[in-house]
């Protein structure tokens, strides 16, 4: 009998966690779009590192957690790249990540949809967002989807001369399009 009930235990905490994936560098984005006096550009980082487990028969085990390397953003535009590594945006001499992580996660409406409420932080500042995301796994790979709108101003990024949201939107749009591989 202790030995079923031991059994019966383990089956149990197993069901508690999510599985654990890894990304795909090839094909995976995470970007950004804003505009500047009314020209839309968008800009990815190229290095930015996830803590994925994740299972959509378990939603509430979901745990993502990212840290992005600032110095990385391409915007396809040198210029506005020195721009936004100056204090007056991500300041990545004093600040040189941005980190995000989830905080809870419930089944969204749709088939493989999850919905996260989740903390950002950029330079010394940190808000809480929701995060809903596109999960749909085969076998071991998988692709994780979402977008997202964050509000510059809350971050301090785009301050001074570019504080004015005539000139630069408050709301930036976040896409994040990620190619998995189960862990083993």
């Amino acid at each position: 009998m202790k030995q079923h009930l031991i059994l019966i235990a383990l089956l149990g905490s197993a069901t508690v966690s999510a599985a654990d994936w890894t990304l795909v560098p090839a094909g995976s984005t995470l970007a950004f779009e804003s505009s500047y006096d009314g020209e839309t550009f968008s800009a990815s980082f190229g290095k930015f590192s996830p803590t994925i487990a994740l299972d959509v028969a378990r939603p509430e085990a979901t745990s993502i957690e990212v840290d992005i390397d600032l110095g990385s953003v391409d915007s396809q535009n040198e210029e506005r790249d020195d721009t936004l590594a100056t204090p007056d945006f991500f300041w990545t001499g004093k600040f040189p990540s941005a980190t995000f992580t989830t905080t809870g996660c419930k089944a969204g409406t749709a088939p493989g949809a999850i919905d996260c409420t989740a903390q950002l932080r950029i330079r010394d500042k940190t808000a809480t967002l929701p995060f809903n995301l596109q999960f749909a796994a085969g076998g071991e790979t998988a692709t994780l989807k979402a977008t997202a709108s964050v509000d510059r101003i809350a971050f301090d990024v785009g301050t001074g001369d570019w504080a004015d949201t005539d000139l630069i939107p408050r709301a930036v749009k976040i896409s994040v399009d990620l190619k998995l591989q189960r862990k083993p």
